[in-house]
């Protein structure tokens, strides 16, 4: 297991008021510890119903090509001593190259890519790897500050064996010009941790 001083910084604080919508999820009472069952610890989430061909190829999910550039997303997962996780499922969502969601939410004006829903998953294999095909995403405005707005990114669901084991994440584009107005971004302190490969 990794020091916990080595990693001070590399995780933002749950609470970080650049990032508005932090001070109402942030837990303002101490946290719980509820006792593990068998279930939560070797039952997977929703099941392991079987992959489509087309799941972690976001750019095969329709009868025509997506709008944008097209892009491989790849790593490793591996746990906190360096070790690869097999049979973890990863689910990912995006804005198109525009920079909207497919989601009935997302008012942007930016044109919806009827090719293109933003959401894959796919299973890691033995050794941890993991594969998506995808576009780049643009970046869209947010409602967080006057003039906001999120650098291109991709979200990441990571699942091990259990809900306990989920991990949600987000993946950025090298120099960015948006990063230093990204509170989100901001709030992880520690340099080397922002610059973290996925």
């Amino acid at each position: 297991m990794k020091d916990r001083s080595a990693m001070a910084g590399s995780q933002p604080p749950l609470l970080y008021p650049p990032y508005r919508s932090t001070t109402r999820w942030a837990p303002s009472k101490p946290l719980i510890r509820l006792p593990e069952t068998l279930s939560e610890l070797d039952a997977p989430v929703y099941g392991w119903w079987p992959l489509g061909e087309a799941d972690n190829d976001l750019t095969r999910q329709s009868s025509d090509e997506p709008q944008g550039q097209r892009i491989i997303v790849a790593g490793r997962v591996l746990d906190e001593a360096a070790r690869p996780v097999a049979s973890a499922l990863i689910e990912l969502w995006q804005a198109n190259a525009a920079g909207r969601y497919c989601h009935a939410k997302d008012d942007h004006p930016a044109p919806l890519d009827p090719h293109f829903a933003g959401a894959g998953r796919t299973i890691t294999d033995a050794e941890g790897r993991y594969e998506f095909i995808t576009i780049k995403p643009g970046a869209y405005p947010w409602r967080n500050h006057d003039n906001a707005w999120r650098p291109a990114h991709i979200h990441f669901s990571l699942f091990g064996s259990s809900f306990r084991t989920r991990l949600v994440t987000q993946m950025y584009f090298p120099d960015d010009p948006l990063f230093d107005y990204d509170p989100i971004l901001q709030s992880v302190h520690d340099e080397r941790a922002r610059r973290r490969p996925p």
